[in-house]
C-alpha cells in the first residue's frame, strides 16, 4: 500500500562518519501493507509512518533512508512511542513520528521500511515512500487554456517547485521531487521536477467529458484549473439516395455524401471519423476528408432516415430524410460454374432484377453453398455481387470428387442459382523416389514413382500420362526448374534419368491433365551429393 497524497518528506538524522551499506544477503524482500513519507513539523523534517500490518508491531519497524540508485543506507531511525500499541490491532490506522532528519544535502531519497531488523526474520521493503528533504517547498503553476475542442485536445500544466535547504535555508529548485496529478478521476503517473525546479504535465482529453478540473499538487501544495469542453456543430450533406429510391427487396442500397464542421475559427471544414447511420443502424463513417460511401440494407418501404452518430466532440447535424420502395426482383442469370484441375470451383454471372430498376452500384451479398447430395447444403463462402455487373467468384473451398454446387442470395429468399454437379476423378502419385541416394556429382540417378486415378472407391494405374520433373536447388532464393517429362506406362509406372550437379529437392508432379482428372504432385524430396 503507498500514499496517493505526498506529504512533506523527511530524512533520518546520522553523520556521514556513519554512514553504512544495507544489509541484503541475510533480509527477506516483502511488500509490506503499511507506509511511510515525509511530513514537516516544527521547521525540520520527520518520517511519517502509518501501520496496516496485522502479524507485526510498530516497534517491530525501523526506518532507513537511501540515496535513490544506492545501497548505502544514509540514516536509520524507530518510530516514537511504538510501544503504546500491546497487539498489531490495536495500532491499524495509527500514525507514528520519527525524530527529526539530518542529511548532507536538500533532494529526494529513499524510505525502506525494516521488520525486526538484525535478526532472523528480517524482512525489508525497499521504497516503500519517498522522503522529500525540502522547507516549506512552494508550488506555482498555470494552465495554457481553460477549454478544450476537436482542433485543441490537450491542456498543458506548466509550473515550478523550489523549497529550502534544510542545512543552508536558501531557497533552490526542488530537483527530483514527484508532482501528482489528477483528472476525470484518474491519477497520472507522478512527474519528476527537473535540474531547473520546472515541470510540465499535459492532460488530453476525448471530448466525452463535460466539466472537468485538473489537480496537480505537492504535499500542501495544491493547483487547480477547471476545464470545459467546446462541442462544434456538424453540417451533413447527402449525395446519394436522391429524394426517392426504388430498389431490390434485400439488396444493399449505396449511400454516399460529406459531413463538415463548424472549426474553432468559424470556418467550416471536414469531420473525419464520424460515424454515418441510415435507418438508425451504422453503415460507414466519414475519411479524412469528411466524405463517406457505404451500403444499407432495402427492407423496408417508407421514409428513411440518414444522421450521424453521437460523437464527443460535435453536436449533431439536422438529418436527411428520402422515400424508400423496394420490391422482390433479384435474379441470377447467365451464371456458369466450373472446376478446374487443380480442384478451383469458380462461378460467373450477373445478378440483376426481373422489372424495374435500382440505383448505380446497389449490391447484394451472395453465399456460395456445396452440398454433398444435392439436399443438405451449407456455405462455404459469401461476397459481394453488384447489379447489372458480371461477376467471377471463386470459392475459398475446394472442389471433391463430385458434389452439389449452387449460389444464393443472402438478404432474398428463395433467389438461387441452378444446381451444379461438379467434380473430377483423383489422381495420385505413389512410390515417388530419387535413387540413388549420396551419389558423386556428375553421376545419373533416377526419379521414378507410379501414377494413379481413383475410379469410384478404387484406385487404378492411369497410363499413358505425361508426369514432369522439377529440381530446386538448396541455394537462398532458388525456384523449381523442370528438368524433364516421363510417360507412364500400363501399370502407371514412370521413370527418368538425370546427370546430378548439386545438392537440392526433387519432386513429381502430373500437371497435364485432361477436364475428368485433378492434378497431383509427389513428395518434395531432398539429396545430398559426396
Amino acid at each position: 500500500m503507498r500514499k496517493i497524497l505526498a506529504v512533506v518528506g523527511t530524512a533520518v538524522a546520522l553523520s556521514m562518519s556513519t554512514l553504512v551499506v544495507a544489509p541484503g544477503a541475510q533480509a527477506a524482500e516483502t511488500d509490506l501493507r503499511s507506509f511511510a513519507w515525509s511530513a514537516e513539523k516544527d521547521g525540520r523534517i520527520h518520517v511519517l509512518y502509518e501501520h496496516w500490518e496485522r502479524n507485526s508491531l510498530p516497534s517491530d519497524v525501523t526506518v532507513r533512508i537511501r540515496a535513490k540508485g544506492s545501497d548505502a543506507v544514509l540514516a536509520t531511525l524507530g518510530l516514537n512511542d511504538a510501544d503504546s500499541c500491546p497487539t498489531a490491532y490495536d495500532c491499524q490506522e495509527q500514525q507514528f513520528w520519527t525524530d527529526p532528519v539530518e542529511l548532507p544535502s536538500m533532494g529526494v531519497y529513499a524510505i525502506d521500511l525494516v521488520v525486526k531488523a538484525g535478526t532472523a526474520g528480517e524482512l525489508v521493503d525497499r521504497d516503500n515512500g519517498e522522503l522529500n528533504y525540502g522547507l516549506d517547498p512552494k508550488l506555482t503553476a498555470t494552465a495554457d487554456r481553460r477549454t478544450v475542442s476537436y482542433d485543441h485536445r490537450v491542456v498543458t500544466v506548466n509550473g515550478t517547485l523550489v523549497a529550502q535547504d534544510p542545512n543552508t535555508r536558501e531557497v533552490k529548485p526542488f530537483t527530483g521531487a514527484s508532482i501528482y496529478s489528477r483528472y476525470m478521476l484518474r491519477d497520472l503517473p507522478l512527474k519528476t521536477v527537473d535540474k531547473a525546479g520546472r515541470f510540465s504535465l499535459p492532460f488530453e482529453f476525448s471530448g466525452y467529458e463535460a466539466d472537468e478540473r485538473i489537480n496537480v499538487w505537492f504535499q500542501e501544495n495544491s493547483a487547480s484549473f477547471p476545464v470545459s469542453v467546446q462541442r462544434q456543430p456538424l453540417k451533413l450533406t447527402v449525395d446519394t439516395p436522391a429524394g426517392s429510391v426504388t430498389a431490390p427487396s434485400g439488396s444493399d442500397v449505396p449511400v454516399r455524401g460529406r459531413v463538415t464542421r463548424t472549426a474553432d475559427d468559424g470556418t467550416e471544414k471536414p469531420a473525419g471519423g464520424v460515424g454515418v447511420l441510415v435507418g438508425g443502424r451504422p453503415v460507414t463513417s466519414t475519411t479524412e476528408d469528411g466524405t463517406f460511401a457505404g451500403a444499407f440494407p432495402a427492407t423496408k418501404n417508407g421514409t428513411t432516415r440518414v444522421g450521424v452518430g453521437q460523437e464527443p466532440w460535435f453536436t449533431g447535424a439536422s438529418p436527411y430524410d428520402f422515400q424508400l420502395t423496394t420490391a422482390a426482383t433479384s435474379t441470377f442469370s447467365a451464371v456458369e460454374a466450373a472446376v478446374d484441375k487443380y480442384r478451383k470451383v469458380t462461378f460467373s454471372g450477373r445478378l440483376g432484377v426481373t422489372s424495374g430498376s435500382y440505383p448505380a452500384g446497389t449490391t447484394g451479398q451472395v453465399s456460395i453453398d456445396h452440398s454433398t447430395d444435392g439436399q443438405n447444403w451449407s456455405s462455404v463462402g459469401r461476397f459481394t455481387a453488384v447489379y447489372g455487373a458480371t461477376f467471377r467468384q471463386t470459392s475459398p473451398t475446394k472442389g471433391v470428387t463430385g458434389s452439389y454446387w449452387r449460389l444464393r442470395h443472402l438478404a432474398a429468399p428463395g433467389v438461387e442459382s441452378r444446381v451444379y454437379h461438379l467434380g473430377r476423378a483423383y489422381t495420385e502419385i505413389r512410390k515417388d523416389s530419387v535413387a540413388p541416394e549420396g551419389i558423386r556429382k556428375g553421376t545419373r540417378l533416377t526419379a521414378k514413382g507410379t501414377l494413379m486415378q481413383k475410379s469410384g472407391t478404387t484406385w487404378k494405374a492411369y497410363a499413358g500420362r505425361k508426369v514432369r520433373v522439377y529440381f530446386k536447388a538448396a541455394t537462398p532464393g532458388a525456384a523449381w526448374k523442370e528438368l524433364g517429362t516421363a510417360t507412364t506406362l500400363t501399370n502407371g509406372t514412370f521413370s527418368k534419368q538425370f546427370t546430378v550437379s548439386q545438392n537440392g529437392t526433387w519432386q513429381m508432379r502430373h500437371v497435364d491433365t485432361v477436364k475428368t482428372h485433378y492434378a497431383s504432385s509427389g513428395r518434395e524430396i531432398p539429396v545430398t551429393i559426396r
